[in-house]
């Protein structure tokens, strides 16, 4: 069984993270910088961390900082680096990201401890062998294809491994609905919450270990269900009184910072 402590020093590195991948361009806040360094350096099974969509690399750095401060695990990327998906944040005229994404890493001085497989991470899915305690899913945001990244991959996520799923609370309809019905609604998830725009939960083997979590995911599930008139099945972007009913319905779901210990009171 794995210790539930938090590496040495790491307060302080997670205070100072923030600021140091500031220079790399992407959509993760402070808190949310935190808590995915907080996930990265406590493992509670074996197995690999897997990033399911790198952009220019911040969420990357994040997660092969966080890993060295208790071992030299290396962080798998899975990216086309082409931004295909409606979701996918812009390139501005760029053909790729994989330039910066290179510059980044190596920048930063993560390069040796990044994987990249350039290619859709449904690609990927077909050949991957490797048990996972993380799981990262900040690709493509359309319910077609979270749920495709969550089910080609959640099957290798060892026993009290994490799954992390960005911007749930956000105007896109895939990881909100992908955390309601595929992970809320599972037997096989247990601790779980939100973190910013961060949905996680704890996946169990044992469906009776999970059980205990059953009313605690229903909480939150009906909380979700709020926001799922103003996200899906949406043409036109939310603006006026909707987007002000949407944003009540989201601040209603308890996403604030987590105090470390806090999450680790909570896992298994």
């Amino acid at each position: 069984m794995r210790k539930k402590e938090l590496p040495n020093g790491f307060a302080e590195f997670a205070e100072r993270l923030p600021s140091e991948v500031e220079p790399v361009e992407g959509h993760l806040s402070p808190r949310e910088i935190r808590f995915l360094a907080l996930v990265a350096a406590v493992p509670r099974a074996d197995g690999e961390i897997l990033e399911i969509g790198s952009f220019k690399g911040r969420s990357t750095v994040v997660l092969a900082k966080s890993a060295a401060l208790i071992g030299d695990e290396k962080v798998y990327a899975v990216d086309p680096m082409t931004a295909p998906s409606e979701t996918d944040p812009d390139l501005r005229g760029a053909a790729d990201s994989l330039t910066d994404f290179r510059r980044n890493i190596e920048s930063m001085g993560v390069a040796d401890r990044v994987e990249l497989n350039q290619m859709f991470s449904y690609e990927l899915a077909k050949t991957w062998d490797k048990p996972l305690r993380l799981l990262w899913i900040d690709g493509d945001h359309t319910y077609k294809g979270t749920r495709l990244d969550l089910e080609g991959f959640a099957r290798h996520l060892s026993d009290k491994g994490i799954v992390a799923m960005h911007d749930v609370l956000h105007e896109f309809d895939g990881g909100l609905r992908v955390m309601m019905e595929h992970v809320l609604l599972s037997p096989n998830f247990g601790a779980c919450g939100f973190v910013g725009s961060i949905g996680w939960a704890q996946y169990l083997a044992d469906e009776n270990e999970a059980a205990r979590y059953r009313d605690e995911k229903l909480r939150l599930y009906k909380k979700l269900a709020r926001m799922i008139p103003f996200v899906t099945l949406r043409s036109e972007p939310l603006g006026g009184w909707e987007k002000k009913r949407y944003k009540f319905a989201r601040a209603l779901v308890p996403h604030a910072e987590i105090r470390p210990q806090d999450w680790l009171d909570r896992i298994i």
